[in-house]
This record gives structure tokens, C-alpha cells and sequence, in this order.
């Protein structure tokens, strides 16, 4: 056991390492390739894009191929990827491998999840999937105090280059020290064309998104890639429901702890998607501070995270997930509302208050809802479901992270966004660059991501009822 423990830990570090070196990068990214908002948004979403679309296939892929030998083919693709990345020399050719890095991540993130599944006692899998996400946040927690002194003093490329060798090192350990002990079943087919229906909606959805931020450059063609994205996504579930070999097996949404779950994992999905972005901005741009303090003053969040997501799987072990969950989701709302207004010029020290506070309530949140996912399925169906919680967070972080965007630009416009991340907020003349719409647009995006988180609340809420009634009627 403590060999899985040991690999599903590493790919979980490494891939937090990952998004935390590249969160605090990005304005320095943009301003490095003299790239717009609209490539800023690709950039960072490129890699939730992979992840997301092959998603759908990787539960498929394991349960035929095993799920031991494609986590460490993700292994190999995230770290190949990472140095295609540092290597990059425009913005699209760096979207292009941001995707790819995501295709190996969706392997280890969620065959890493099913391996723990497969082989860890029921009992305690809410403690071991709570150890899974606190490997992420120390990964994270790295990534974020070390990342501004890598950017200040080696210069943006490194933040991608240092995936390189430690996913070369993780690759060997794994090959090393896990084995396979879920039996793959060869007669299982792969659903082509559902995976293509679902690439298609995935892909459109977030240009027509993007798209939105720049109406005078794409005008008509917003709307048309929305309706391409829509008539995919309604010609996928046609597909999904008549195929006899399908990729998502629709007949797991009937368990209605697993739908009320990925269901509230969405909603918390689009309140958390863009809590980095918009605090990277707001400190970098608006406060005009450095990447290296912007990683300090972030790290409080995934302290909390890495502590509480520690107390929320054991918690939930001893007292169930809803209570747990509903907690975690009170406190990440009203943290969200407290940052929508804070001031544009408030005292750091509250900024990293509610920080703290946000990170509290998602590290409650996040071990309890997965455990209460996972183990409602039965284990010949783990696969699906564990990519299908996968992608339902990933499609959540990319409404998010558009909205936010979409928010921020409507404050002020295209330009004068593109100019202030461009220039890291240090502009000549601010009367030319309003700082304070750029920061009610921070403001107005918190405020929306209160109310969405909000309402996963009250689903959540709602599953704690029912769970009372129950153990009242018994």
C-alpha cells in the first residue's frame, strides 16, 4: 500500500508544482511574447483544455489497457511537454504544448485517484484522498514561494523547464515501485465518436468564450462557434444515450449521491477557477508588487488548504461528507463575498486573512465531496467516474477563468487590459489606464464567484438534509 501511496503522492506534487509555478507567471509571460488577453486566457486555460477532452477516454483507456501503464505514459507526456513549454517561443506554439502538458496531467490526476480507489479500504479512503490533494497544495506551496524568485532571477522559461527533470525522476520511481493489480478488460471499446462530439464542444466553448473578450475582432463569428459548441455537446448526449460503446455511461448520474456531487464539485469548480488569476492580477497589476512577494502573499491560501484538507478526509471518515462539505463551502463563499469587497487599497493583512479563509473552506471541501463520489460507484465503473469528476471541475474552471476575464475587460476595455498586464501595471500615464475599473472588475468577478459558490452551498446543504432524515427514520 505504501508504494501507491508513495507514486499517486509524487504525480500529485508534481502536477501542483505545475500550476502554481505558472500561476504567478503570467504577467511576465505576457509582457515577454507581447501577446494579448485573449493569448493570455489560452495560455492558461490551454492546459485545463487538454486535461478536459481527454478526460472522457482515459477511464476507457485504463480499464483496457490498465491504469498503472497509462499513468506512467502521462508521466512521460507531462514531462516531455514541460520542456517543449520552457522552449516555447510564441504564444501559440506555448498554448500548444500548455495542451499537451494537460493530456498527461489528466492521466495522473485522475488514474492517481482510481489507483487509491482500487486498493485502499474503504475506511480510509477519505484520510488517503485527503493526503492525495495535500501532495498537490505542497506541490503548489513550492510552486508559489518559488516561483517569483525563479522568474525575478532565471526568467519565466525555468517555471516550465523544472518540470523536465522531476517528471523524468517521478517516471522511473514509478516504473520502479507500482504494480498492476486491476485486471484491464480487453473487450471494452472506445468511443470514438463521442470523443470527437466532445473535443468539438469543448474546444468551441472556450474560443466562442475567449472570443467574447475581443467582440470588435471576431463580432458574428462569437455567436457561430457557441452554436457549433452547443449543437456538439446535444448531438454527444444523442450519441451517448443510443451507442452500445459510449464513453460516459449516463446511467451513473441516476445514484444521486454521485450527480449531487459532481453537480456541487461544477458549481465549486466556477467559484474556485479563477480565485489565482484574479489575485495575481489584483497584487501584480493593481498593487504593482513583484512576482516574488505576489507568491508569498499567495501562499497562506494553500497553507490552509494543505492543512485543512488534511482535517476535512478525516473528518469525513468519522462524521460523513455532507456536514464536512457544506462547511467548507459556507466559509469559501463568504471569504469570496469578504474579497469583493475589500478596497483597492486595503492592508495586506486582510488580503491574506480571507485568502487564509478561502483556503480553509476548499480544503474542507474538497477530500469529502470526492470520497462521497468515488465511493458511490461501484469499482468496474471507478474509470469513468473518476474522469468524468475530472473534467466537470476542468469545464467549471473554464467558465470561470472567462468570466473573470470577461468581467475584467468589460470594465475597462480590450486594450487597456492587454496594455496594464502587458506592462505589469506600471504604466506612465494612469489617467490612460484606469487602475480602479480594472479593480472593480476584480470586484464584480469575486461577487459572481460568491453567488455560484453559493448556491453549490445550498445543493450541498440539501445533502445533509437528506442524510439527517435518514439516519433519524433508521
Amino acid at each position: 500500500m505504501l508504494s501507491i501511496v508513495s507514486v499517486t503522492t509524487v504525480a500529485s506534487f508534481i502536477t501542483g508544482l505545475n500550476a502554481r509555478l505558472a500561476a504567478v507567471g503570467f504577467p511576465v509571460i505576457v509582457h515577454e511574447l507581447n501577446c494579448g488577453i485573449d493569448e493570455v486566457i489560452w495560455i492558461i486555460q490551454g492546459f485545463m483544455v487538454g486535461s478536459t477532452i481527454i478526460q472522457l477516454i482515459v477511464g476507457g483507456l485504463a480499464d483496457i489497457y490498465g491504469r498503472v501503464r497509462l499513468f506512467n505514459i502521462g508521466l512521460l507526456i507531462f514531462s516531455l511537454s514541460g520542456l517543449g513549454s520552457g522552449l516555447a517561443t510564441n504564444a501559440p506554439l506555448l498554448t500548444i504544448f500548455r495542451i499537451i502538458q494537460g493530456i498527461g496531467a489528466a492521466f495522473l490526476m485522475t488514474l492517481s485517484i482510481t489507483i487509491l480507489t482500487d486498493n485502499i479500504p474503504k475506511n480510509m479512503l477519505g484520510t488517503w484522498l485527503g493526503l492525495n490533494q495535500i501532495a498537490w497544495r505542497v506541490g503548489a506551496i513550492v510552486g508559489l514561494t518559488f516561483s517569483g524568485i525563479i522568474i525575478d532571477y532565471l526568467g519565466w522559461r525555468w517555471i516550465y523547464l523544472i518540470n523536465f527533470p522531476i517528471g523524468i525522476a517521478s517516471y522511473i520511481w514509478s516504473l520502479k515501485s507500482l504494480k498492476e493489480t486491476y485486471r484491464p478488460t480487453s473487450n471494452r471499446c472506445l468511443d470514438r465518436i463521442g470523443f470527437i462530439l466532445f473535443t468539438i464542444f469543448v474546444m468551441f466553448l472556450a474560443s466562442s468564450l475567449t472570443m467574447m473578450m475581443n467582440v470588435k475582432s471576431w463580432g458574428y463569428v462569437i455567436p457561430i462557434f457557441f452554436l457549433i459548441s452547443m449543437i456538439s455537446l446535444a448531438f454527444f448526449i444523442i450519441h451517448e444515450r443510443k451507442s452500445e460503446c459510449r464513453a460516459l455511461d449516463l446511467s451513473i448520474f441516476k445514484i444521486r449521491q454521485f450527480s449531487n456531487g459532481i453537480t456541487t464539485q461544477f458549481l465549486y469548480a466556477i467559484g474556485f477557477g479563477s480565485f489565482i488569476t484574479l489575485l495575481v492580477i489584483f497584487i501584480e497589476v493593481v498593487r504593482s508588487y513583484s512576482a516574488s512577494l505576489t507568491g508569498m502573499l499567495l501562499t497562506p491560501f494553500e497553507l490552509s488548504f494543505l492543512i485543512f484538507g488534511i482535517v476535512g478526509g478525516r473528518l469525513s471518515d468519522n462524521f460523513g461528507f455532507a456536514p464536512v462539505a457544506t462547511t467548507g463551502l459556507l466559509m469559501a463563499s463568504a471569504s469570496l463575498y469578504m474579497l469583493s469587497r475589500l478596497g483597492m487599497s486595503a492592508s495586506l493583512e486582510y488580503l491574506m486573512t480571507y485568502v487564509f479563509l478561502f483556503g480553509i473552506g476548499a480544503g474542507l471541501f474538497i477530500a469529502p465531496n470526492t470520497s462521497a463520489i468515488m465511493t458511490s460507484i461501484p469499482p468496474e465503473k471507478r474509470g469513468v467516474a473518476s474522469a468524468i469528476r475530472t473534467f466537470s471541475f476542468n469545464i467549471g474552471f473554464l467558465v470561470s477563468l472567462n468570466i473573470a476575464m470577461l468581467s475584467l475587460v468589460s470594465s475597462t476595455s480590450y486594450e487597456i487590459a492587454t496594455k496594464l498586464i502587458i506592462s505589469e501595471g506600471h504604466v506612465e500615464n494612469l489617467n490612460d489606464v484606469p487602475l480602479e475599473k480594472v479593480y472593480m472588475g476584480i470586484s464584480n468577478s469575486f461577487l459572481m464567484m460568491a453567488v455560484i459558490m453559493s448556491v453549490a452551498l445550498l445543493l450541498s446543504a440539501y445533502q445533509l438534509k437528506i442524510k439527517l432524515l435518514n439516519r433519524s427514520e433508521n
